[in-house]
Parts: C-alpha cells; sequence; structure tokens
C-alpha cells in the first residue's frame, strides 16, 4: 500500500470516527466505501474493516464510560449477542457467495425509524420511563450480522436503541460503542478460523483506520455528553436516514442529479435539524396561577 493510501485511511478514519462516536454510526460504512474502492474482496474489506472497529470502538467504549455515557445492562446484553451475531456473519461472508446483510426491506425500515427519531427530535419530544432492555439481545445479532458483512452495525443497533429503549440519546450511544466492540472482536475471532488469509491483506489500511479513530475516539464520546438530548436525537435520525437512503440508491438506476437533488434536500432538513425548534410552553388557564418554583438549596 502506498503511503497516500495509508495516510487517506488515517484522515478517513478521524473524520468516520468523530461521526460514529458522536452519533453512534458512520465508521462502518466509511471504512467499507474506502477499501471496496480500493477493489479489494468483500471478505478483505469486511475483515479490514473490522480490525479497525476493534481498536476504535474500544476506545471509544473507553472514553464513553469515562463521560458517563454507558448504561451497563443494556450494553452488555447488546454486545454479547452482537458478538455472536458478527462472528456468525463473518463465517457466513467467508463461506457463501454474493452475500448482502443490507435489504431494500430492512434499509428502508430503519430508514423510517431514522426519519421518526428527526422528527422526534425536532420536536423535543423525547420518551422517558424505565430504560428497557429486552429488545438489546435480539438487536445485536442483527446489527453484528450487519456489521461483519457490511460496516453495519450502527445504523441498525443505534436507531433502533433510540426508537425503544428510553435511554437518554447519550447513553443509547454510548451503549452502542461498547456493544460495537465486543461485535468487532466476534466478527475478527470468525474471519480469523474462517479466512485467515484475508485479514492479511489489508493490514496497513485497517491500521491507519485505527490510528484515525483511536484519535477521534475520545473528542466524540465528550461532544456526545455536551449536545442537548433532542439535537443528538434528531441528528442521529438523520444521519440514519442518509446511511440508509444510501443503500437503497445503491442499486436504483437514478441519474445523479436526482440522487444529488436528493442528498442537498436531506442536508437541508439537517441544517433545520440541528437549528430545532423549541417547544411551545404549555398555555396557562386564565386567572390559573403559575406553579411555584422551588428555592435551591
Amino acid at each position: 500500500m502506498t503511503p497516500i493510501a495509508v495516510a487517506t485511511a488515517v484522515a478517513a478514519g478521524l473524520v468516520a470516527q468523530l461521526l460514529d462516536g458522536g452519533l453512534g454510526m458512520g465508521f462502518g460504512t466509511v471504512a467499507t466505501a474506502l477499501l471496496a474502492g480500493l477493489g479489494l474482496a468483500p471478505v478483505v474489506v469486511a475483515a479490514a474493516a473490522a480490525s479497525a472497529s476493534l481498536v476504535g470502538g474500544t476506545v471509544a467504549a473507553a472514553a464513553h464510560t469515562r463521560f458517563g455515557n454507558v448504561h451497563w445492562p443494556t450494553a452488555v446484553r447488546l454486545g454479547a449477542a452482537g458478538a455472536a451475531g458478527a462472528f456468525t456473519g463473518a463465517w457466513a461472508l467467508s463461506t457463501l457467495a454474493g452475500l448482502h446483510a443490507a435489504t431494500p426491506v430492512a434499509s428502508a425500515a430503519l430508514l423510517a425509524v431514522g426519519a421518526v427519531l428527526a422528527r422526534r427530535g425536532f420536536r423535543g419530544d423525547l420518551p422517558q420511563g424505565p430504560a428497557r432492555t429486552g429488545f438489546a439481545v435480539p438487536t445485536g445479532l442483527v446489527g453484528g450480522f450487519a456489521g461483519a458483512v457490511s460496516g453495519g452495525w450502527g445504523p441498525v443497533a443505534v436507531p433502533v436503541l433510540l426508537a425503544v429503549s428510553r435511554l437518554e440519546p447519550r447513553k443509547a450511544i454510548g451503549s452502542a460503542a461498547v456493544g460495537q466492540a465486543l461485535a468487532a472482536a466476534g466478527a475478527l475471532l470468525g474471519f480469523w478460523i474462517s479466512a485467515p488469509q484475508a485479514l492479511a491483506v489489508a493490514v496497513p489500511l485497517a491500521e491507519g483506520l485505527a490510528v484515525g479513530a483511536a484519535v477521534a475516539a475520545p473528542v466524540a464520546a465528550w461532544l456526545t455528553g455536551r449536545l442537548p438530548a433532542a439535537k443528538l436525537t434528531a441528528c442521529a435520525g438523520m444521519l440514519a436516514v442518509a446511511l440508509h437512503l444510501r443503500a437503497l440508491l445503491a442499486g436504483a438506476p437514478l441519474p445523479w442529479p436526482a440522487v444529488a437533488g436528493l442528498y442537498l434536500v436531506l442536508a437541508a432538513l439537517w441544517a433545520l435539524a440541528l437549528t430545532g425548534r423549541r417547544k411551545r410552553p404549555a398555555a396557562r388557564i386564565p386567572g390559573q396561577r403559575p406553579a411555584p418554583v422551588e428555592a435551591d438549596a
């Protein structure tokens, strides 16, 4: 590999981890796109992306833990199931021809979830109540499989976590980061057993991606805890829409101006989500006194 290619991998890992560590998704998509663009075989791409994801995910998990962004009951269930799903995905990719983790139906469903999350964040209507963990095992299994095959851990796991877990957005993203590290470990074990030669082919690029990811991970975890919950939810939803729209358009015979127009519309909506809107204060009944405010201790 040329030094320019390795430097490009470092830069890509840095940018991708800023997205992934801050919003819970994007690293696998960027890594696989970069590696696939070099003409590498799918199993080599997946093995290299899993190697880099293990390093970046581990640093991100440690940083999210440091900043209190992890809900451990969810993270443990999600990560254990993710490791099993990723091991299966690595074995399947190594032994089955023409395997694709994403389907149009799954991408369309998760795109719709992302749109709901973006609307929820824009309106400021965030779920409340005790955390739900029953969904974590099936989500981890599917997300781990998708992560091993196509780098799709985050676009599967994070929208589901945000939609049904009732966790704070920062804790949903931090828990997904812990799960990603465990899923990447499961994928590497699967590739080591079923396709050990694939792990050695793209080592320089994997190392470059990992270096960039390790540098960006603590910064991204810190930013996750700083963003308002509503804006974090809206941004994660819009990123999920963008990633799954990309998957849907990959096989669509659309001219590039139409694709560019769709993404420009999406960018405008994302900017609107970032600016957000404040929830209107509850209407006061005429003659009703405002509730007293407790004095600070």
